[in-house]
Parts: C-alpha cells; structure tokens; sequence
C-alpha cells in the first residue's frame, strides 16, 4: 500500500513538471529587468531516506519546489518548499520550508538560513525551526563549506557539518559529482556520520535533467535522538529537474 501511494507521488509530481515542460518556452519580458527569479521543480526517488546519517526510512519518494532571487546589495535569496514520503515506522509524510540568504565576501560565500520542519525527527513528533550559518569556499577544484545550525524549536544537538563537493569528467563525456559530508553535534562531541554521494546530470527532453546517484553513509557514533544506533548504509535513487 505505502509503495503504491509513493509510486503515485512521484508519477504526479513527474506529471506536473512534464506540463510545464510541454508549455514551451517562457516569453521574455518585453522589458528587461536586473532582478530575476529562477524557479526550478525537482521530483525524485531513493532507496533511503538517509538525513544527517541515520535513516528515517526507505522507498523514500520526494517533490521540491525552489526559487532563487536576486536581492539589492548582491545578496540572492533561495526559497524551498519540500516534501517527502517514505516507509517509516514513526511518521511517513514531512514537509519542509526554508529560505537561505547569500552574499559574497571577499572569496567566501556567507549563507544565513531559516529551516521549518513539519516533524522534529530528532525527537520523533511535534514541528522543529533551527537557523544556520554557513561559509564556503573554493581551494581549487574543491568547493568546501562549513554549516552551524541551531535549534529554535525542538533540539538539534548543535549539529555542524562540513561538506566538500568536486566535478571531474576523468576524460570522459560524463561529467560526475562528488559530494562528502562530515557531521559532527558539539552538544555531545561527536562525530555522527560520514557520507559520500556520487552523481551526474544527463539531459532528457526539453530543459528536463535527470540525476541517477549512489552514495554511502558511515556511521561514526552511537548518540542521542535521530543519532542512536547509527548504521552504515548504501542506497541510491534518481532525481529528475526542470528549471524556468
């Protein structure tokens, strides 16, 4: 039944984005304007719903809808709205709502965020809100980036992560994506997990890409809430993604 259900999550949200592909092209405004607003609409699948290390369930089905604008004083604006579905024993459905503010300074890029979660999965019922402050920057090939969250509503362990992300194509036409993450909760001094996900873009129709990935999740630490019983996992999915 719950495969079911999630097979027809993804063949709606599929739908919708094939109609705004068969929509044809968007006209350009007869007046040109600096400020401009990228939607993009993404649908996917993966075997795990794996968050911060440990996993929230399997045959997880998934539908994202973002915007990105550009602000005064060079600061873009990304807005997204997602939700899931997966096989869970503790609550299957959950939406998030986020908007991260960016700027440049200097050779980093400082990132300010506001996450809603419809669940707080680190303590297993209720909503959560944490912010997070991010800085990144590229060393060479490498783009690193370093993320600090914390809880507004509901406890996150001053979870951190450190995240890495490189693109090669080895000589080859396929171009491929790699991106590691370090988690660590400084409430507990700990380091959660170690994940890499390899993955890359292959163009289907019309502005549609579509993402197949693999990736493996290390568990480092036996701690508290979603933490607990940290396991080593490896899944894989695919994603598909249309931006207007």
């Amino acid at each position: 039944m719950k495969t079911t259900k999630l097979v027809k999550i993804v063949g709606i949200a599929a739908a919708v984005a094939m109609m705004n592909v068969n929509a044809g092209q968007i006209e350009k405004a007869s007046v040109a304007t600096e400020e401009a607003t990228l939607v993009a609409v993404e649908t996917g699948y993966s075997s795990e719903n794996v968050w911060r290390g440990a996993s929230l369930g399997q045959d997880e089905a998934t539908a994202v809808v973002s915007t990105l604008t550009s602000l005064p004083a060079d600061i873009e604006l990304a807005l997204t709205a997602d939700y899931s579905n997966s096989n869970s024993d503790v609550k299957d459905e959950q939406t998030d709502l986020s908007a991260v503010f960016t700027k440049s300074v200097s050779d980093y890029l400082v990132s300010l965020s506001y996450i809603w979660y419809s669940q707080d999965v680190a303590l297993g019922g209720g909503q959560a809100q944490e912010a997070g402050l991010s800085v990144s920057r590229s060393l060479g090939p490498v783009d690193l980036s370093l993320t600090q969250y914390v809880g507004l509503v509901g406890d996150n362990n001053s979870y951190s992560e450190l995240a890495a992300t490189y693109s090669d194509d080895f000589g080859s036409s396929i171009i491929f994506d790699f991106r590691s993450e370090l988690g660590y909760v400084a409430q507990e001094g700990q380091c959660t997990h170690f994940e890499t996900r390899v993955s890359t873009d292959i163009p289907v129709t019309q502005g549609v890409v579509a993402v197949p990935f693999v990736a493996y999740s290390l568990g480092l630490d036996d701690s508290v809430g979603i933490h607990s019983d940290m396991s080593n996992l490896f899944f894989g999915g695919i994603e598909f993604k249309r931006s207007f």
